[in-house]
């Protein structure tokens, strides 16, 4: 009886361990995310065309990812922190889009390594009035973001962007899914992108 119980605190005790120092997976499956956006930039010049330069976003982990009102509220799930600093072209505004050129990313998640990345490029599309949803609710934004690592290749930002009409949302939100497909799963329907 002793023998069985040394055996069973054994294991116990190595998949605690194992657990616990498990080193950052190489492309997380998805990890949902919400946050603010805190700056809304500067204007700036990108390859000879008007933009904003140093859009920053902050925000933890949680949520219900790229669908209406997924937003998580802070502390979201306890399990992680991240922030994006975006530069783009464009205007944002009803039935408009913009043009993500470039800007940085990182996301700091308990007992794992940071992944930290370069962002190199995506969009942000308006739908059409505030009255209007083109999949995450009305008068809400779609957002896809490509991100290149390191640590985890290449990762996507597929998520939903409130901050129309301007002023109207103090401060926007953003929330969505980071994962390895450009195309990340939300819920149970794959979204268009």
């Amino acid at each position: 009886m002793k023998h069985l119980r040394f055996l069973i605190m054994g294991g116990l005790l190595m998949t605690v361990m194992a657990w616990k120092f498990t080193p950052a997976v190489k492309a997380q499956a998805s990890t949902n995310l919400s946050a603010y956006e805190f700056l809304l930039g500067t204007s700036c010049t990108i390859a000879g065309e008007a933009g904003k330069c140093g859009v920053a976003f902050g925000g933890w982990t949680g949520g219900a990812g790229p669908v209406a009102n997924g937003w998580a509220p802070f502390p979201g799930n306890k399990l992680g922190l991240w922030d994006a600093d975006i530069n783009y072209t464009g205007s944002p505004e009803f039935g408009g889009s913009v043009t993500i050129q470039s800007g940085s990313f990182d996301l700091f998640l308990k007992r794992q390594s940071p992944i930290t990345g370069t962002v190199t490029g995506g969009n942000v599309t308006w739908p059409p009035s505030a009255s209007d949803d083109i999949g995450c609710g009305e008068g809400v934004a779609v957002v896809l973001v490509s991100v290149t690592t390191e640590s985890s290749g290449s990762l996507f930002f597929r998520g939903c962007l409130h901050d129309l009409p301007a002023g109207s949302v103090i401060p926007p939100k953003i929330w969505g899914t980071l994962g390895a497909s450009p195309c990340v799963e939300s819920g149970s329907a794959k979204p268009n992108c």
